[in-house]
């Protein structure tokens, strides 16, 4: 196993109502090739269910932080995870994206000062979905039985198939292609980390962002850079897979979440984040 670079590290789950994907998530975080330090379940919303499943688990390395469900405010719970957290660096993932096993030693592995680490997603369709879902079928025999799929996932309305693909972050073709290609990139926020300090640095999510758009990538990536943070993939090697759902997003909201990134052009450190500063 690959020696991890940091000494502690936090995963950051955020999540609203869809316990079946949490419980994978959960399963597949607590039996790590490298384990985290600590899961912090950041919780959009005070579900009974959530609340209850978690509990059971009886386990003082998962942490549940919840809030009233009073629309998105996505950006408000993650700046309470990060602001409790205990991990020198932090990696993000959301609430309907079950990781591969190795996806926390490869982003430590790969984890370097000044610079976020940018993963993506395979988005199996409605079927494959289900049947991770539903636990008909493991998400180990999802990751081996990836290539031989290929047909069915393709028949299945699969998205974005080759960011399934695991080509581990010691081989030659993945040092290769990021040395080649993936120099530079951009960041999504279902799939990311960076050092604590960092995200420190621009007061954390910018919680004027009340939309499911730009606030939790975007907006992030461009204050990062703005201090020197280097965009870095870790595609092919951070993996995890994006369980089907309707999605809630639209035209209308992206116009707005739009408006709002157009008038923050010039703002890095945010006013309404980690710490709340007075406007001046």
């Amino acid at each position: 196993m690959a020696k991890t670079l940091i000494p502690t590290c936090s995963v950051i789950v955020s999540v609203y109502n869809d316990l079946e994907a949490l419980r994978l998530i959960i399963d597949v975080l607590t039996s790590q090739s490298s384990p985290p330090h600590e899961i912090i379940i950041a919780e959009d919303a005070q579900h009974k269910n959530i609340k209850t499943y978690l509990q059971s688990l009886h386990n003082n390395k998962i942490i549940h932080l919840s809030q009233p469900d009073d629309g998105w405010q996505k950006e408000k719970i993650l700046n309470q995870a990060i602001n409790i957290s205990s991990g020198e660096y932090l990696i993000f993932i959301d609430g309907d994206c079950v990781p591969y096993p190795n996806f926390v030693e490869s982003h430590l592995v790969l984890a370097q000062k000044n610079s976020a680490l940018c993963g993506r997603r395979s988005e199996p369709g409605e079927r494959f979905s289900t049947l991770l879902r539903k636990q008909i079928l493991s998400l180990q025999d999802f990751k081996k039985q990836y290539f031989y799929n290929f047909f069915a996932l393709w028949r299945d309305g699969v998205r974005h198939y080759d960011e399934g693909i695991d080509l581990g972050y010691n081989s030659l073709l993945f040092k290769l292609l990021h040395k080649i290609s993936r120099k530079d990139t951009h960041l999504v926020g279902c799939n990311w980390s960076c050092y604590k300090e960092d995200i420190v640095r621009i007061n954390g999510f910018d919680e004027d962002f009340t939309m499911p758009t730009h606030g939790e990538d975007s907006d992030i990536e461009r204050r990062l850079r703005h201090f020197g943070v280097q965009m870095r993939s870790c595609r092919n090697a951070a993996v995890v897979v994006h369980l089907y759902h309707e999605k809630i997003f639209n035209a209308d909201i992206s116009k707005q979440a739009q408006k709002i990134m157009q008038s923050k052009k010039d703002v890095f450190v945010c006013k309404n984040g980690l710490i709340k500063k007075a406007v001046s």
